[in-house]
């Protein structure tokens, strides 16, 4: 039998167009985090607070993101202009709500926004919109993948598709900025939270986390972190960064080694420890892959500003939050979470028919994203309100007591059965249409103005 011959030489010119190609264009490399050093390790000191940074120092106000691709980047937002417009009176003066928020926590869709504000604040109002929001993010992000310098610089294999659309954003949404044009006074304290494969914890952009690494966070874009925090599996391949094999001081934590002692399993704070382990051995683990923050904790909330890697091992005093002195003035603490997950029934259900491989495993991961969110807000809430009874015990009879105040935002808290249906039909995507960006805007003001929990908040200040 007849059998065709391989056409030779069509297999090398392919391969010497794409080598052209290659050298042409150059070959991308990845952002790696810095090693820490001398000068870097006593710069990186100064930021392990989330210090208070508003002018009403007995206020602290955390904001938390969720996930849900331009779902929530809208949604985050639309919170954001709502406590822009929002004034409280503190102490006999008119205060910005948004002026007295303290800390941002994000994961996924809510980390561009969170990143947006911290880098840029008020310019947000201005440029968001048009930069982002209502830009066909998702269309260009296809097309820069698909060009021919995009595919020339995957070819050596150690850049990938996540380093890619993090290079992107890096020039077109966040303007080549890194973490340390965060550190202003006038900004809150950003934490932008990703999924570590390695260990299966949160990772958060904070330099507590980056001292496991030997790593300085300062330098290190924040475009990158963005794109770590909302890597979905599959679609977009890990943002990856270095374990660092200097033996440095950052990295060998007494708390870590006293849980570890102790062996309290019932305790996140010895979970969490026993994972951290890993990062000792640079070289059984050179390199962290990190995913979609949802992959953990898809609200920003239980593995950031309720883990033990933030408080330096000190959950119940959350050391990393405050001050000895700022928590001496603090009386009120108010956590608003901004949540997008939507809450859409499925076709299968409604029609009565079987599901299929795709549509149960769907749906078996929203059931279970759904009680993830539900325990998170639980534990968050009784987390602070345990803290807030631990600070009161200590104050004097005279002294003013912390009050804390839960606000959760939910596309689930809609009144309206047909409106909240609409809004739940809105996909997770990178690029929606304005109809639905305008609206998802306007919804945060709406749910604030109906919720008991925020109007409680506003009577009791002082």
């Amino acid at each position: 039998m007849y059998r065709q011959r391989p056409n030779t030489s069509k297999v090398v010119r392919i391969t010497v167009a794409v080598l052209i190609l290659a050298s042409l264009f150059g070959c991308a490399s990845r952002s790696w985090n810095d090693e820490i050093n001398a000068l870097s390790f006593s710069s990186a000191e100064v930021v392990r607070h989330c210090a208070p940074r508003g002018n009403a120092a007995e206020l602290y106000v955390i904001l938390a993101f969720s996930g849900g691709g331009m779902r929530s980047a809208a949604m985050s937002y639309g919170l954001l202009e709502a406590l822009r417009d929002k004034t409280i009176r503190i102490g006999g003066q008119e205060h910005r709500l948004i002026d007295e928020v303290d800390v941002i926590t994000s994961v996924s869709g809510g980390s561009y926004t969170a990143a947006y504000y911290g880098l840029f604040g008020d310019r947000i109002f201005e440029e968001y919109e048009s930069k982002f929001l209502k830009r066909n993010v998702q269309g260009e992000l296809i097309a820069e993948l698909a060009n021919p310098h995009s595919l020339a610089s995957l070819i050596p294999g150690d850049y990938n598709r996540g380093d890619l659309a993090a290079a992107w954003f890096d020039a077109n949404i966040f303007e080549h900025q890194p973490f340390s044009s965060m550190r202003t006074q006038d900004s809150p304290c950003i934490i932008i939270n990703a999924s570590d494969l390695n260990t299966g914890l949160t990772f958060s952009f904070v330099q507590q986390q980056f001292d496991f690494l030997c790593s300085s966070l300062d330098p290190y874009p924040v475009a990158n972190a963005v794109m770590a925090s909302s890597a979905m599996p599959i679609v977009f391949a890990p943002i990856t960064v270095r374990n660092h094999a200097q033996n440095c001081s950052a990295r060998n934590k007494t708390w870590v080694a006293d849980a570890l002692l102790r062996q309290d399993r019932g305790t996140s704070t010895y979970q969490v420890a026993r994972q951290l382990e890993h990062y000792l051995s640079p070289d059984d683990m050179p390199l962290v892959r990190l995913v979609d923050g949802g992959v953990t904790d898809n609200l920003g909330i239980r593995g950031s500003i309720m883990s033990p890697i933030l408080h330096m091992g000190d959950i119940s005093t959350m050391a990393g939050a405050f001050t000895p002195q700022s928590l001496d003035q603090v009386t009120q603490v108010l956590v608003i979470i901004s949540n997008a997950q939507s809450y859409r029934p499925y076709a299968w259900s409604k029609n009565g028919t079987d599901p299929g491989i795709v549509s149960m495993t769907v749906a078996s991961f929203d059931a279970a994203l759904n009680l993830l969110n539900t325990n998170t807000i639980s534990e968050a809430r009784r987390s602070f309100e345990d803290w807030a009874s631990m600070v009161n015990a200590r104050r004097g009879p005279r002294d003013a007591k912390v009050r804390v105040h839960f606000v959760s935002l939910t596309l689930d808290d809609i009144e309206d059965s047909d409106e909240r249906e609409w809004f739940n039909a809105i996909p997770t995507a990178l690029s929606l249409d304005d109809n639905k960006i305008d609206a998802l805007r306007a919804l945060p003001k709406q749910l604030l103005e109906s919720s008991v929990d925020f109007e409680r908040f506003v009577l009791t200040l002082p």
